[in-house]
């Protein structure tokens, strides 16, 4: 067996990339600079994940759009009998009601939201994150911590972290 050198993971000796974090297996930990060595050591909890908004899938689209103003923020979890069900961004508000909202500030949040969102725990590292969101596309994550809606991140809060260590260095 072949150990990654990003996650850990055991791989299949002869392997190209890890299965797990799909990372180069041919590579010398030492060569990583300190923010690819960071991204890859700290975990999802301490870049400060935000306590989640959540709605109803069947609250009116206006509704949620007051709230994402009203509180600053990118996205709310939705739920629907106590269950994430989805997750509506700022950019499901650009791409999927544009500049419909007078039609549609009425219809449930439901019908425009992203259904079931990739999640994250928050022992995950880092690099899993911001893996999962280039790779989907997505500036926002919700995490779980055991299983359990904990948070979410955004990629904001990802520079935000890497910023901090280059202002370490100078």
């Amino acid at each position: 067996m072949l150990q990654c050198p990003y996650c850990g993971d055991d791989n299949i000796d002869g392997a190209d990339q890890c299965d797990r974090c799909m990372q180069p297996l041919a590579f010398n930990r030492e060569s990583m600079s300190r923010i690819e060595q960071r991204l890859v050591r700290d975990r999802v909890y301490m870049l400060g994940p935000r306590r989640p908004i959540v709605v109803n899938a069947s609250a009116p689209v206006r509704e949620v759009l007051r709230i994402l103003v009203e509180h600053e923020v990118g996205c709310v979890m939705v739920a629907q009998d106590r269950a994430l069900v989805g997750i509506f961004t700022e950019r499901d508000a650009l791409n999927r009601i544009g500049v419909n909202i007078g039609e549609l500030g009425h219809k449930p949040i439901g019908d425009y939201m992203t259904a079931n969102p990739e999640m994250i725990e928050a022992e995950a590292e880092i690099v899993y994150a911001l893996k999962q969101m280039d790779v989907g596309g997505y500036r926002h994550l919700p995490v779980l911590d055991e299983g359990r809606m904990f948070g979410f991140i955004s990629v904001r809060d990802i520079l935000r972290h890497v910023t901090e260590d280059l202002l370490e260095v100078t």
